[in-house]
């Protein structure tokens, strides 16, 4: 008898009571992250259910304001009387209130509607909760009965066929999940240091905006000295903007060389002697000039980054596929070593409880009878 038959038959009991928690706990397997899916799908309803209620409610007080304008309007009651019309006047009073009558229905409704949609919602997250505990067990068991039968089965093991050869392959498919996950993490941080370098490029731009409207007052001879302090103020935000733009993109380079360059991206600068000490008409053209140059080359330059962005998605739905499938075999080639260890644990188990064979000669019997005898 082996030391692995031993540790076999000492957690047996523990190895068919795990195995039952998991059979006990499988549906929580696709049920809960169904039911947080149907969670958040009630979650966006009532969104838009508190939203068609905050206008129902709008036009009711509305069309109420209406109404009383008219149920109450003195004025217009004895001008209708005076012109003969005193019948038109109760028309349109009627018509009013009408109005307000049909807007408190459809406010009621909505009331109805968003009161349902929150008793389901509390349904919901009672049954999501359930749902999480029993998933959470699952999940425990099956982490425990990993490190039962790594205990038992980890390295060689030829008393069991076909357990090393599921081991190794279990091994392999781990590797290559590992390097997939790893892929995409990279991925993912590209495109995160691209969509940072998108939102300093935007505000660079809003600077330039703005640095282009002074530039364009003070060659107006409009602002004076305020319009060259905004100017300048504007132009030196957008630099640093522009700093940072051009170190997330090297980041994002280094880790993805595949990550396209956007473009020299120069801001224009305020020149001391021409733009400030001799400040004049013609100084204040070519500085306008300078900065709708660097207008023309942020937007060249943002799409040349909103073009790098739609490839980082691109790629990062790419490497998920893959992450995806690389997740699916590594559950398959998992599920195949249990199954092989499973298996180990029910034939010693069952052969230790086997009843024993017969000898290969039996005893002679008896008659139930005693012998007679003959005088």
């Amino acid at each position: 008898m082996t030391s692995m038959q031993d540790k076999i038959r000492a957690q047996a009991s523990k190895n068919a009571e795990l195995l039952n928690t998991l059979r006990e706990t499988d549906y929580a397997v696709s049920g809960y992250p169904q039911s947080t899916d149907y969670l958040n799908g009630l979650k966006s309803e009532i969104s838009l259910a508190e939203g068609t209620l905050r206008k129902a409610s709008q036009t009711v007080a509305f069309e109420y304001a209406d109404h009383q304008k008219y149920r109450d309007s003195h004025v217009r009651r004895i001008a209708y009387k005076l012109s003969g019309k005193k019948d038109k006047f109760a028309d349109q009073a009627s018509k009013e209130e009408k109005e307000w009558l049909d807007a408190v229905q459809v406010e009621l409704q909505s009331k109805r509607a968003l009161e349902e949609l929150n008793s389901k919602l509390d349904e919901a997250k009672r049954t999501n909760r359930e749902l999480q505990e029993v998933a959470a067990v699952h999940e425990a068991t099956q982490k425990e009965l990993g490190a039962l039968y790594k205990s038992i089965f980890d390295g060689p093991t030829p008393d069991v066929p076909g357990e090393d050869e599921k081991e190794h392959a279990v091994r392999a498919a781990e590797a290559e999940f590992n390097d997939k996950q790893w892929k995409l993490s990279t991925e993912n941080q590209t495109r995160g240091a691209l969509q940072d370098a998108n939102k300093f490029l935007i505000n660079a731009r809003r600077n330039i905006e703005e640095a282009l409207d002074a530039a364009t007052m003070d060659a107006w001879g409009v602002g004076g000295s305020f319009a060259d302090m905004q100017k300048h103020s504007s132009l030196s935000r957008a630099q640093g903007h522009i700093s940072q733009v051009e170190m997330l993109m090297s980041q994002a380079q280094r880790m993805n060389p595949g990550v396209g360059s956007i473009g020299k991206l120069d801001i224009a600068e305020m020149r001391f002697m021409t733009d400030v000490v001799f400040d004049n008409i013609f100084s204040d053209l070519n500085a306008k000039d300078r900065i709708k140059e660097s207008k023309v080359r942020l937007e060249q330059a943002k799409a040349k980054l909103e073009g790098e962005l739609q490839k980082a998605t691109q790629r990062i739905k790419a490497v998920q596929q893959e992450v995806n499938h690389a997740r699916s075999v590594l559950d398959g080639r998992r599920n195949e070593l249990q199954d092989v260890r499973a298996a180990a644990f029910d034939s010693i188990t069952s052969g230790a409880s086997a009843p024993a064979a017969a000898p290969a000669e039996a005893p002679p019997g008896y008659s139930a009878e005693p012998p007679k005898y003959t005088s």
